[in-house]
């Protein structure tokens, strides 16, 4: 996958399960800032991340730079997924 795609599958996840119109998301802002998701969306998402590209999210990695918006998160996926 590409991060074009990446983002695509995280806005259809998100949009999906928390109950958000894509429209209402700023791509290169936090979800949490934004009111979208909390602590346990963040959860919710990194369970996704494993489930649809078989990453392991330690603890450590939920941070700003790789969770602090859906475009960070891309990035995350991309670097995990090729190294």
């Amino acid at each position: 996958m590409n991060r074009e795609e990446i983002q695509r599958d995280l806005v259809d996840f998100v949009t999906r399960n928390f109950l958000v119109d894509e429209s209402e998301i700023i791509m290169d802002e936090s979800l949490v800032d934004q009111g979208i998701i909390d602590s346990f969306g963040l959860v919710e998402i990194a369970t996704h991340i494993k489930k649809k590209h078989s990453i392991i999210t330690d603890e450590s990695e939920m941070n700003r730079n790789n969770f602090g918006s859906l475009i960070k998160m891309s990035g995350y996926i991309e670097r995990k997924l090729h190294g």
